[in-house]
């Protein structure tokens, strides 16, 4: 016997045959996960189908569905059921349309896209039996933007005390309320500003592709506008987002952990990775700037000048006479250092001194530095100074050294500059990469020769082309001079392995990596004086990736204490152990509450080990 609900319209339940229902021309829903039809169809194998769904008569014996495509759908494709429980509604087209939005915007499945077009059919549906004059437009998004436009500019007016219109103050007055009452009967209540502000958005100024991605992996509202801002940022990146359904945190290991699904990262997480994102796009260009830029053939020759590269090697590398290299010596000393003493004692900062003279900026530190003390430039580039084993520092200075693969902390080289060198002290940097010892060798009037497989002459002439051969082992050089301080910051084994070019030791096997350092560990001794220091950082290197501690293979991984055994059995005597941790902040909320589930331990632990030639009497 039919009857009716608090929707005010008549219904029976009824068993009918699946074939006989057509799909629902409302149908908000454009994506419909495969896995969960299956999941939900054992679902319905195991213990029936709990809730009917909503049909109404279609043509002759046969129905429209209303709501329930995701139930029909698992019990057509994922079970051998003919006939389904159905809710069979006598409404018409505005009625239908209603209740299977009002179903969709109750569903906390459903995307906030969805959620979204739903609401607006409703409300399209609603302001069309007020007046049909008041909705202009082709589709419901662009009757009820246009209508909700007008009303909240009237809003604003009349907020500031504008004169609005009398036709306007009329139409203000005239549907106000209605439109309130709208949004009040929704199946969840709105304001209608507060829909116009923050949800219409969604539809109106966000892109197509970046609406079907929001509603294919569920996206709520934060998610969806934070998934298109990294659209804006980076195409290709947010295509590959799409593709794979999730997003590689930055920070990750090789796979680290299972990546979660797209809507269970946080917007936060999302934008967090965008903004990341951003950064590394600035520094690559940064980066394709400066291995593009050439500094004046005179710089070069001043910068390599300070850092003690002899006559003989700046003319080699820069193919010019030697006694071209003492003109320019003079010449940088009458003009150009006079001129920036005299622009640093006129207030000017030491980046826009560089800006102005085209100069490299730890060149610009060296000559305003020049003649003070080591606590004195520490004070001038506003580091504090540690008394203590542990260098922590949150981030790089990015006045020192290159954007860089693994790039390392002006004030760690600092401090190691500090305690084991003196001013005018020889520093050798066997791994230069992106010059950061350089630099900071620079601006603490420390001599510095730099080596690095990669070849840079026209951004980075004072690093001079060597590739250590493990198959033939030889010192870049040949000269009496040694070194007072050996800076050693090789790659982490395969941590950000991907990031060095061909030929890196990351490529290397674990014996083969190992063995490597104990061989140039030899060689860094022969070629060492008895004060000499080695200072050799490095991190823990463990197959932690997705598994609980207690389950990690030591076969795999290589501990700090693993070098220090290398260098105690080439010739080195440990003398401190300085903590110098990784920053936690590659850890996000989600991979910390994952890593904990499966009691994950990650690793920040670095280590710089300090050691000097044993002597054997």
């Amino acid at each position: 016997m039919p009857t009716t609900d608090n929707e005010n319209y008549y219904f029976y339940f009824s068993t009918i045959d699946i074939e006989k229902i057509d799909p629902s021309p409302y149908q908000l829903r454009k994506y419909f996960d495969e896995e969960k039809l299956r999941e939900l169809g054992a679902s319905i194998l195991q213990d029936g189908l709990i809730e009917p769904v909503i049909v109404r008569p279609h043509k002759k014996d046969r129905f429209q569905l209303i709501a329930g495509e995701r139930r029909l759908r698992a019990i057509k494709d994922y079970t051998d059921f003919s006939v389904i429980q159905a809710k069979i509604a006598e409404v018409d087209d505005h009625k239908a349309r209603r209740i299977g939005a009002a179903e969709n915007i109750l569903r906390e499945d459903l995307s906030a896209i969805e959620t979204i077009e739903a609401t607006i059919k409703i409300i399209d549906v609603e302001i069309g039996e007020i007046d049909k004059t008041l909705t202009v437009g082709k589709t419901p998004l662009e009757r009820v933007h246009k209508l909700l436009s007008k009303l909240d500019s009237i809003w604003v007016s009349r907020d500031r005390g504008s004169r609005v219109s009398k036709e306007a103050d009329d139409l203000f007055y005239k549907f106000i309320e209605q439109v309130e009452l709208i949004f009040k009967n929704l199946p969840k209540p709105l304001k209608w500003r507060s829909f116009l502000l923050n949800d219409l958005n969604l539809l109106t100024d966000i892109a197509p592709n970046v609406q079907r991605i929001s509603v294919k992996h569920g996206l709520n509202k934060a998610q969806t506008k934070a998934i298109a801002r990294l659209e804006q940022v980076s195409k290709v990146d947010f295509n590959k987002v799409a593709q794979k359904g999730t997003i590689l945190v930055q920070g990750r290991q090789n796979n680290l952990l299972p990546d979660p699904k797209l809507n269970e990262i946080s917007a936060r997480e999302i934008r967090i990775f965008t903004e990341r994102l951003e950064k590394e796009n600035k520094i690559k260009e940064q980066q394709k700037e400066e291995g593009q830029r050439e500094f004046p053939i005179e710089i070069k020759a001043a910068v390599m000048t300070r850092l003690g590269i002899p006559n003989v090697r700046i003319a080699k590398r820069l193919n010019i006479h030697r006694q071209t290299i003492s003109n320019y010596t003079r010449k940088t000393n009458d003009r150009f250092f006079k001129k920036i003493d005299q622009a640093f004692k006129s207030r000017v900062s030491v980046h826009d001194i560089a800006k102005t003279y085209s100069v490299p900026q730890a060149l610009v530190w060296s000559q305003v530095l020049k003649e003070k003390t080591d606590q004195e430039r520490f004070k001038a580039l506003n580091w504090g100074l540690r008394t203590w084993d542990q260098w922590n520092f949150n981030d790089v200075d990015k006045r020192f050294g290159d954007p860089w693969p693994g790039r390392i902390p002006a004030q760690l080289v600092a401090h190691a500059l500090f305690y084991f060198t003196k001013q005018n002290d020889l520093v050798f940097d066997p791994m230069a990469g992106g010059a950061v010892v350089a630099d900071t060798c620079l601006a603490f009037n420390r001599r510095c020769w730099s080596f690095d497989l990669s070849d840079r002459l026209n951004a980075r002439p004072e690093i001079e082309p060597f590739l250590w051969d493990p198959e033939n082992l030889t010192w870049p050089i040949k000269t009496d001079k040694k070194p007072d301080l050996i800076f050693f910051d090789p790659p982490y084994f395969k941590k950000m392995a991907d990031h060095y070019m061909k030929g890196s030791i990351s490529d290397f096997s674990k014996p083969r990596y190992l063995n490597f350092f104990k061989e140039l560990f030899f060689l860094i001794k022969e070629n060492s004086k008895p004060s000499t220091h080695i200072a050799f950082l490095n991190a823990d290197f463990r197959d932690f990736q997705g598994i609980p501690a207690s389950d990690e293979d030591p076969e795999n991984a290589i501990l700090i204490l693993e070098y220090a055994k290398l260098l105690e059995q080439s010739g080195w005597k440990i003398t401190h152990l300085i903590d110098t941790p990784l920053s936690t902040e590659r850890f996000t909320g989600n991979m910390v509450k994952r890593m904990q589930e499966k009691r994950t331990l990650g690793i920040i632990r670095r280590t710089l080990i300090i050691g000097k030639p044993v002597i054997y009497r």
